[in-house]
């Protein structure tokens, strides 16, 4: 550039565009002159100015005359971008092959956009292809991170492989970038299924939150409740995907053993009419227990918010007959007092216990036995308890024999009642308190010599004894009470015999 031309102050041309652009639609010469008249310089750099501004304004008149055509120039898809569409619309349509043909193409163009792959990627997954597809989606996240949507496209594609830790290895990281329902609801199903618990139920709760109306969360995040002892919010939970319409006989089956360790056996018992009905079934959402004395066609009833109505009802619509179906009612009748149903289930099912419950059922099932007053085959079945698992039900042998002494003696039968008095001493002769009621039992009794002899084995085991001054007492009684009676007269000596001599 020639050094001795002037320089030209550019932010100036530009003020005087913008003061001459009113004058942009005016034909040619027109221009040309107001710009000569109104440029009072008239050196070099006036000139260049205004032949400066009558190029810029000659420009925009010309832009201006065509702006339509240009429009449509510019809505016009490049190249690249009709691949794209036309792809995009194969794949759309179902046409999967055309689709991974034409996005391919625009993929490997020099102005290929993430959306491309994107959308290629989905179209490997419609065609079956989720190898290509995981592929085409970790590109697009090796690029941009925090790509919301190849995220949950690819842990979509791990989820159904049951690749759980993949998918949260995906899918946490995007929680920073956005927090919705697909991502929270991916990760609490990988998590439960990694029986990591705790976290499934944290994202289960986030995702119900954003969308409550998915009735296979309320399910899962109570199986989660249920299996952490947390009863009554698994029954809200089974209950909510009850209500959206999810309905299954194992479904049924959870909710009874929820409402079950929450004690609610037989909920608030009602009287209800069912003509022809039948005990031990269910009607509408009554279960019918037993008939109402005197009355035809009339029954207490069970309503379906208690733990029996939902086994009962998991058993007719056709569960699969387990032992523990039909173990878990008649626990429900048993912890219900209703003893002489829940004898009657307990010795119909005994065949058919799995040995690993065979311990814990012959427990439950010798409570129904004392419940009916079958003593002996109450400490019979507990018997078997123990022998099957020693450590969890030998404990319980001394109650066992206590409570069958209690219910003697509450009868009146002495007898009986000291003699489990005597096997709970047996099975556990060192507990103090057992020899105290053994003695009390004794001299109540009149058996006076075997009552101080446990009153001194109670003070022998325990020498501080609250009761020790009164127990010294009683053996002081009762032991001048049991000694042999002291001769008051002296015995008469015997007479030498006389000898006669000859």
């Amino acid at each position: 550039m020639d050094k001795n031309l002037p320089a030209v102050n550019v932010a100036n041309i530009e003020n005087k565009y913008n003061k001459y652009k009113k004058y942009e639609n005016y034909p040619k010469p027109r221009i040309m002159e107001i710009i000569i008249m109104k440029t009072t310089n008239s050196t070099f750099t006036g000139t260049l100015t205004a032949l400066t501004l009558l190029a810029m304004l000659l420009g925009a008149s010309t832009a201006s005359g065509q702006p339509k055509k240009n429009a449509e120039n510019n809505n016009k898809p490049t190249g690249t971008q009709k691949l794209f569409q036309d792809g995009r619309k194969a794949m759309l349509t179902g046409d999967y092959d055309a689709a991974i043909k034409l996005l391919k193409q625009a993929v490997d163009a020099r102005d290929a956009k993430t959306s491309y792959r994107l959308y290629l990627a989905r179209a490997y997954r419609y065609a079956e292809k989720p190898g290509l597809a995981e592929a085409q989606l970790k590109m697009v996240l090796k690029s941009a991170p925090d790509h919301v949507e190849a995220g949950q496209l690819l842990g979509q594609i791990f989820a159904e492989r049951k690749d759980w830790k993949n998918t949260v290895k995906i899918l946490e990281p995007l929680l920073k970038y956005r927090h919705d329902y697909t991502t929270y609801q991916l990760l609490a199903e990988a998590l439960y299924n990694l029986d990591q618990h705790k976290k499934a139920r944290k994202y289960y709760q986030e995702a119900i939150k954003l969308n409550a109306k998915n009735a296979a969360d309320h399910y899962r995040l109570g199986n989660i409740h249920l299996a952490g002892n947390s009863f009554a919010l698994a029954v809200d939970s089974y209950q909510k995907a009850l209500g959206l319409n999810l309905d299954s006989p194992v479904l049924r089956y959870k909710l009874g053993s929820a409402y079950f360790n929450l004690r609610n056996y037989f909920g608030k018992v009602s009287v209800v009419t069912v003509k022809a009905g039948k005990t031990g079934t269910i009607d509408g959402n009554w279960y019918l227990i037993e008939p109402q004395p005197g009355k035809k066609d009339t029954f207490r009833a069970a309503p379906s918010n208690s733990a029996i109505y939902q086994v009962a009802r998991a058993i007719a619509d056709g569960i699969k007959d387990r032992p523990d179906i039909h173990f878990l009612k008649a626990n429900i009748y048993l912890n219900a007092r209703r003893y002489a149903r829940a004898y009657e289930m307990f010795a119909k099912i005994r065949k058919t216990i799995p040995k690993e419950d065979k311990a814990l059922f012959f427990y439950y099932y010798s409570q129904a036995a004392f419940g009916i007053d079958k003593y002996d085959e109450y400490l019979e079945l507990l018997g078997e308890a123990i022998k099957l698992d020693t450590a969890a039900y030998e404990p319980t042998l001394v109650e066992a024999y206590l409570k069958v002494a209690g219910q003697y003696n509450q009868a009146g039968d002495f007898t009986r009642y000291i003699e489990f008095l005597e096997k709970a001493v047996n099975a556990s002769p060192q507990t103090t308190s057992l020899h105290l009621n053994l003695g009390n039992a004794y001299q109540e009794a009149r058996q006076y010599a075997k009552a101080v002899l446990q009153w001194r084995l109670v003070l022998d085991l325990e020498p501080d004894h609250p009761n020790r001054t009164k127990l010294l007492n009683l053996i002081s009684k009762y032991r001048r009470m049991t000694k042999p009676p002291t001769p008051t007269t002296k015995p008469a000596r015997r007479k030498k015999p006389v000898t006669k001599t000859a």
